[in-house]
């Protein structure tokens, strides 16, 4: 087996080969010592005994990997090469070379193995223990740190030398090894990362990011939900269609969606699908800010597309193409909202009655106007001037309809647009609900209110500061009443 086929194996296995070659060593200079230095007698042996070893390490390696864990096995496997160690240096009778040369490969091992202290201290014990448990009753006592012969020395240094590079080239390959999976799986990563965001532009940003961080599953499930839902369209566009070439109608078309989508993120909606030029955008799920924070947002989203649309307008119209309008219809109600479609083949999307109202909210919208729902304008009032509009009857809605025009957001004031008065001072009560106020009811409610702004003037007229009347003043009343 060549040197690079070892390089290209599992650590395990390396292990493995790397301790049969230190074994071998081991017995080959036992082999020299026994027919180079006298008074030896059972040192022979010893490489039969080594033999066996190698023939079960495998099996104990397995096992203690199997029963226990990686970490158990390298600390066995460490323990039974200090007690190998210490054998064939009690055999040595501690000769000088060969325990140096034994120290220092014991020493590269529990480095490479990163043994802990503990271990170390306690193989350490164990190698003692066995090294005079040998020399007692095999090797006996002899003269330790003896000179060593030219030929075990040079022995000794081949095979802690080659010991050394084997395992040195090895751990550079494995480091190699190691860099290049490293920069493949962060190739790979960053491929499925692209693939990724580029699957996700086929999906609502929210629901790909749950999914992403393991909150949602890609399986066939709804649940139901108040949400509040906005669809919109271009005014006029099919019939555009008719009379530009594909080329302008596609440009339009998506320079339009990728501005109205531009807003749609920013307000964290949930773009739910494109059909032709109208878009279907919902509040709610997957993530939500409560019923009405909802509702407010997507109302301001709604403002912010409708002033966009007149920036694009007009920028189209410089580049000669007709002036395009929006029309926009929002509704809050319960839906079912969740993935529909086939195991292999689905869609996040919403069903429910808000839903078709929205469309046809939008259906019956004017020229660049918000049509709100009664239940929508219920929970943004206090925060949007909305002008009510008469009850309309829409297809597959049973009932007339109420709706509400948004006309802008409060910027002044509030009780410059709030619409319920209810004030009381020293005589003085004023109680107003604008929202029981019909459109032909104002001008009678002015002229009431004219004639009390007009009675509190003459009667200030009549009254001093001290609230004394100015009888000086009666003649100069009287003329004033009769003209």
């Amino acid at each position: 087996m060549s040197l690079d086929s070892w390089m290209e194996r599992e650590p395990k296995q390396f292990d493995y080969l790397h301790r049969l070659m230190g074994y071998t060593m081991l017995s080959l200079i036992l082999v020299v010592y026994y027919y180079t230095s006298p008074d030896t007698n059972y040192q022979i042996y010893l490489p039969l005994f080594l033999g066996f070893l190698i023939l079960i390490i495998p099996k104990l390696s397995h096992w203690l990997q199997y029963r226990f864990n990686n970490r158990i096995r390298a600390n066995v496997m460490f323990i039974i090469d200090i007690v190998v160690v210490a054998i064939c240096l009690s055999a040595v009778h501690l000769n000088l070379v060969l325990t140096f040369a034994a120290i220092f490969v014991l020493l590269y091992t529990a480095i490479n193995i990163r043994t802990s202290f503990v271990v170390a201290s306690l193989a350490s014990l164990i190698g003692a223990t066995v090294f005079y448990i040998c020399n007692i009753f095999v090797f006996g006592f002899g003269e330790y740190f003896e000179h060593t012969s030219s030929e075990l020395t040079v022995l000794a240094f081949l095979c802690m030398i080659t010991y050394f590079g084997v395992g040195s080239v090895y751990q550079s390959k494995r480091i190699r090894y190691s860099i290049g999976r490293k920069d493949y799986y962060y190739a790979q990563m960053n491929r499925y990362m692209e693939f990724a965001n580029q699957l996700s532009r086929y999906a609502p940003l929210q629901l790909w990011q749950s999914i992403m961080k393991g909150e949602a599953e890609a399986k066939i499930e709804y649940k139901r939900k108040k949400m509040t839902i906005f669809f919109s369209d271009i005014q006029g566009f099919t019939e555009l269609s008719e009379t530009l070439i594909p080329d302008d109608l596609a440009f339009l078309l998506n320079d339009y969606l990728s501005h109205m989508t531009e807003i749609a993120k920013q307000y964290e909606a949930t773009v739910d699908k494109f059909m032709g030029d109208a878009i279907l955008i919902f509040f709610g799920d997957p993530t939500t800010q409560g019923v009405e924070q909802d509702a407010k947002t997507c109302v301001e989203m709604a403002i912010a597309m409708r002033q966009q649309m007149k920036l694009l307008r007009e920028r189209w119209i410089k580049m000669g193409y007709p002036p395009l309008h929006i029309r926009m219809g929002i509704s809050t109600g319960y839906c079912h909202v969740g993935n529909y479609g086939a195991a292999h083949r689905m869609a996040y999307t919403i069903v429910g009655r808000d839903a078709n109202l929205a469309a046809r909210l939008q259906s019956a919208a004017e020229v660049d106007e918000i049509l709100l729902s009664d239940e929508t304008y219920k929970l943004i009032k206090n925060d949007y001037l909305c002008a009510p509009k008469a009850p309309i009857f829409l297809k597959g809605i049973n009932g007339p309809v109420r709706t509400w025009q948004v006309m802008e957001k409060y910027t002044a004031s509030k009780s410059d647009y709030q619409r319920w008065f209810d004030y009381e001072y020293k005589g003085f009560h004023l109680l107003l609900n604008l929202d029981e106020v019909q459109n032909f009811e104002y001008p009678e409610l002015i002229n009431v209110l004219e004639k009390m702004i007009k009675r509190i003037h003459t009667q200030q007229k009549l009254m001093n500061s001290q609230g004394i009347v100015k009888l000086k003043l009666e003649d100069e009343i009287i003329v004033d009443e009769v003209k």
